[in-house]
């Protein structure tokens, strides 16, 4: 086997930008402010996102337009979308497919409990791609930005059954698709990547099955990046998460008063993690939610050693990250990133349109039969 320890290692740092999926949050608060705070800490360090924008939370917002201060928060995500493009980062699209029939009764907002967009009819499918695509396209050119929409992060991770999604994926021109976790299993939302053909590797995928390299050059499927926490980290994440909740479980969010017990059980991923017994308990994907610093230092640590030493040539890695989470770790997000900063000096940030023209390029080869 040919190593070559000596290449760059892409890091593609992909937020999904959007309030809460249960329907609940404000804008400002869990999109406009903390993405604002977060650009400026990437900015500082040299480094780039492609923000995936929720789309059909917007056009929600647009058709209840007249429902207390849906109108601003519309406004203020459209703002938010400019910003991000006028400070140089990327916007592609992002669709969370409980806000097609979502409704509001009795002053409160319910959407659906279909969270993956393969749950939806073909026509439902297709109506709120080609709606949320438009949308997308027409804000990104009211501020001058030329950089297509060419790629696609399912909401949820969700994109089974697949063949429909295919087929707008490639009518669309959507070049790569994001979502998909090995292993990743959700019998609620019919989600199953446990046979996913690669952990890490991008590769064409099969039409019928987002799980199977297809024989076709058309959507690209790029996997989360796997990570693990072992077991003293396993034991450290718990306990943190214990004192958190106890010593600021008074701390209420602002943007959240009194919701309806219906609105707070709709949790569909509520068992997406499962703990295994074995020296990895806890898998899972690299991302920045609200973790503390040492536990994005060592998930990141152990992807990047298992990236490093494949014999891949392009060697790239997926970062998620979900800005509506940030408003407590800010700090320890900015000390991660002057840790990547000191330690790692092989690594690029990359946007994904970067990634695509490196794949026309055929300086990255994705998979296939």
């Amino acid at each position: 086997m040919s190593i070559n320890k000596n290449s760059k290692i892409r890091i593609l740092l992909e937020d999904d930008n959007e309030i809460l999926g249960n329907g609940l949050g404000h804008s400002m608060y869990r999109q406009y402010l903390p993405t604002l705070k977060y650009i400026d800490v990437l900015t500082k360090y040299n480094a780039k996102s492609t923000f995936y924008i929720d789309i059909a939370h917007l056009l929600f917002l647009k058709k209840n337009r007249n429902y207390k201060d849906f109108e601003l928060q519309a406004h203020t995500i459209e703002a938010l979308i400019g910003h991000i493009i006028q400070s140089g980062m990327e916007i592609q699209l992002h669709i969370h497919s409980q806000w097609v029939n979502a409704e509001i009764r009795n002053n409160e907002v319910y959407v659906t409990n279909k969270w993956n967009i393969g749950q939806l009819s073909k026509i439902e499918k297709n109506e709120i791609f080609e709606a949320c695509l438009l949308e997308l396209k027409r804000i990104k050119m009211s501020y001058g930005d030329t950089i297509p929409v060419n790629s696609y992060k399912a909401g949820s991770w969700g994109l089974q059954p697949f063949a429909v999604l295919y087929d707008i994926f490639k009518k669309k021109e959507i070049k790569v698709v994001m979502g998909p976790i090995k292993g990743l299993k959700v019998n609620s939302l019919g989600i199953d990547y446990t046979n996913l053909a690669s952990d890490s590797v991008p590769f064409y995928c099969d039409k019928d099955d987002i799980n199977q390299i297809g024989k076709k050059e058309d959507v690209v499927v790029i996997p989360m990046t796997p990570t693990y926490l072992n077991w003293p980290d396993f034991i450290r994440y718990i306990a943190y998460i214990k004192n958190n909740t106890v010593f600021h479980k008074r701390n209420k969010d602002i943007d959240v008063y009194q919701p309806s017990s219906v609105i707070t059980s709709l949790k569909p991923l509520a068992n997406k993690d499962k703990l295994n017994i074995s020296l990895k308990p806890f898998r899972t994907h690299l991302k920045i939610n609200a973790q503390p610093f040492w536990y994005l230092k060592n998930t990141f640590r152990r992807s990047y050693n298992s990236i490093k030493k494949s014999d891949n040539k392009y060697k790239l890695m997926i970062i998620e990250t979900h800005t509506k989470d940030f408003k407590d770790t800010f700090d320890d997000i900015e000390k991660f990133f002057n840790y990547l900063k000191l330690n790692y000096s092989d690594i690029e940030f990359v946007t994904t349109s970067q990634v695509i023209s490196d794949i026309e390029k055929g300086l990255l080869k994705p998979l296939i039969k």
